[in-house]
């Protein structure tokens, strides 16, 4: 396919400055503490260990926030082909979501390659993938273009509009690396027109959802579920998802205003820090809270105002038994967890203003009824209150329902369409 000027002026200027160019750029990129020290070859394109033997799936995002749905496309990708091994790479890394503990054993994760010529070979030459699924926003014209050049098919996965990057003063170049795509699944039917204006052909794309949206739910005993279920039956209850010590009092304050509405009513407050639970409940009973705390086996008795649950790895129980979730760290800007953890279990979703990474997430949940975004106290006061009315929150899980569901959908499409590329190329 011809290169339309812009690419390849791009490119040509791209190509003359080289590796000296690549290398200038993870020099600043460790000076400004952009780029890992410790792993800052790969960036150049060097591979941290040997290629597996057998089929290669490599899967790229911008972050770990844009790869969420890889882990669970890997299993479902790795239960159907035994001899399938899997490469994926960012080109950021965020210690708050940390990827690499979520994939399976034959998954690989790398930094990708910058997109200056000598990078990307020395990656392509020793890795040798047979497709790849790019799940990035924002385009590497290099990356993409040598990359479809090799031969090897590549796939646009949660594709939005790309974004124009540094090279916006130059015609056509995301029409072009568009081009490069033999297929493009898109997020949303907004994402699908779009992409279309730029002249992706319609037979080429299908708006199928977010692979995001499909993270498989998180785990919980069933038999402790059910007692607990049993036990708060006919109490209201809300839960405070990783909330921050500063946002404790806010908490606090909310759950007190809404108590006059409704006084049996439980709050349940899983802190960001799970070790900070023993003396926020000594703090919280000198305020003169009821208080049960998880860490010391206490159980949610009736007289129980506020329930600690200070125990890692039980949000997954948490969310099944709270009908809404105020997800922590929204109003004061600290770490926040993916919402579709709350949605996919059947929890209604109250955020802040400062969504941190997963502001897109948040929109898509609230542009679907089933999340809705709070100013302050007073406005999640009214919140909480409003959702105590069962018809309300049940709409509300009903349709994060749809939208989780429709992710799973999404990772069921790309399943069909690699294997179907792997077997048309004999591999």
């Amino acid at each position: 396919m011809a290169k339309r000027p812009g690419l390849s002026f791009y490119l040509a200027s791209q190509k003359l400055r080289g590796r000296a160019r690549a290398e200038a750029r993870l020099k600043r990129g460790l000076v400004e503490g952009s780029e890992d020290r410790t792993r800052a070859a790969e960036r150049l394109g060097k591979p941290r260990q040997d290629r597996p033997a057998g089929p290669l799936i490599w899967l790229h995002a911008g972050n770990e926030v844009e790869a969420l749905g890889f882990p669970e496309l890997v299993d479902r990708l790795a239960d159907e082909r035994e001899d399938l091994s899997f490469l994926v790479t960012t080109t950021g890394h965020d210690p708050d979501h940390p990827l690499e503990a979520r994939l399976p054993s034959r998954a690989i994760l790398q930094y990708a390659p910058y997109g200056e010529d000598g990078a990307v070979e020395a990656f392509l030459g020793h890795w040798r993938p047979d497709i790849c699924l790019w799940a990035e926003n924002r385009f590497e014209p290099g990356l993409i273009d040598r990359t479809a050049s090799a031969g090897v098919d590549m796939v646009l996965v949660d594709a939005r509009v790309p974004e124009r990057a540094g090279w916006r003063w130059l015609p056509g170049i995301r029409r072009t690396l568009l081009r490069q795509f033999t297929h493009v699944f898109a997020g949303d039917d907004t994402a699908r027109t779009g992409l279309i204006g730029l002249g992706v052909s319609p037979d080429r794309i299908e708006t199928v959802g977010f692979l995001q949206e499909g993270t498989a739910p998180l785990t919980c005993s069933q038999a402790e579920r059910d007692m607990l279920a049993e036990e708060l039956a006919a109490r209201p209850v809300w839960l405070a998802a990783g909330a921050g010590a500063d946002e404790f009092a806010i908490l606090t304050g909310v759950h007190q205003q809404v108590m006059r509405r409704s006084h049996r009513l439980l709050l349940i407050l899983a802190p960001q820090d799970p070790n900070e639970g023993p003396l926020l409940a000594r703090k919280l009973e000198s305020e003169g809270w009821v208080v049960g705390l998880r860490s010391l086996e206490d159980e949610p008795e009736p007289e129980v105002e506020i329930y600690i649950a200070d125990v890692p790895g039980e949000l997954g129980l948490w969310y099944r038994l709270a009908p809404t979730s105020f997800l922590g760290g929204t109003l004061s800007g600290g770490p926040v967890r993916n919402p579709y953890e709350a949605a996919a279990l059947g929890s209604a979703v109250l955020y802040g203003p400062r969504p941190g990474p997963w502001r897109e997430s948040f929109e898509r949940l609230r542009d679907a009824g089933a999340a809705r975004c709070v100013s302050d106290k007073q406005d999640l006061t009214r919140a909480v209150e409003e959702l105590l009315a069962p018809d309300h929150v049940a709409r509300m899980a009903s349709a994060a329902w749809d939208v989780t569901t429709n992710g799973a959908q999404a990772t069921d499409r790309v399943v069909e369409l690699v294997l179907d590329t792997l077997d048309r190329k004999g591999v």
